[in-house]
């Protein structure tokens, strides 16, 4: 008591050395260190998944996917339910609204055959929707259209082996919309 009494800064830096050294103590016996996630739930839910090192289970065979559209009427449908916004219906044509007037393509390319394409192009002089199972690596439609945003959708589904696939829009003669998904069963989208 003594010591303490003559050496009190002495002393205070010995109790906290102490402390820390008992909270270190508990921190480890109870794992506080370990990196790795426990085995029991975090705050009640499932524990947290972390990568290995090497895989467990060897992938053989590529998935199949369970919600390919099988007809022109579901490339259509994942067209209309994509999400991506939504066309309005327009009543007469582009140019009876003095909208300004646009040539557009939408294309779909693949380096295997497609199962399907969808398009939509609302205020086309000529059609204006369509879809189809091209079984082939390119698909190209081209038409007049007025206005100035969102002037065409398309919506392609590669095949299983396909390995990339791309989308386009492009209006006169500038490309506005370019996307690519990569993988066998790659599904793109392209509004522009």
């Amino acid at each position: 008591m003594e010591w303490i009494q003559r050496n009190p800064k002495k002393a205070v830096a010995l109790s906290a050395l102490l402390v820390l050294c008992l909270v270190l103590l508990v921190w480890g016996l109870t794992g506080g260190g370990d990196d790795s996630p426990d085995s029991s739930p975090t705050l009640g839910g499932p524990s947290l998944a972390t990568p290995t090192a090497t895989p467990s289970q060897h992938l053989t065979v590529l998935p199949t996917p369970s919600g390919m559209p099988t007809s022109v009427d579901g490339v259509m449908q994942g067209l209309n339910s994509s999400g991506k916004g939504a066309f309005t219906k327009s009543f007469g044509t582009g140019s009876s609204k003095s909208l300004p007037k646009h040539h557009i393509v939408v294309k779909a390319v693949s380096d295997g055959e497609m199962m399907g394409v969808g398009w939509w192009i609302p205020f086309a002089d000529g059609e204006r929707k369509g879809g189809e199972a091209p079984k082939s690596k390119t698909f190209s439609h081209s038409d007049t259209t007025y206005g100035d945003a969102d002037l065409g959708r398309i919506l392609a589904y590669g095949g299983p082996t396909s390995k990339t696939t791309t989308c386009m829009i492009v209006v006169d003669g500038k490309v506005t919309e370019k996307q690519t998904a990569k993988g066998p069963y790659g599904q793109v989208f392209c509004q522009g």
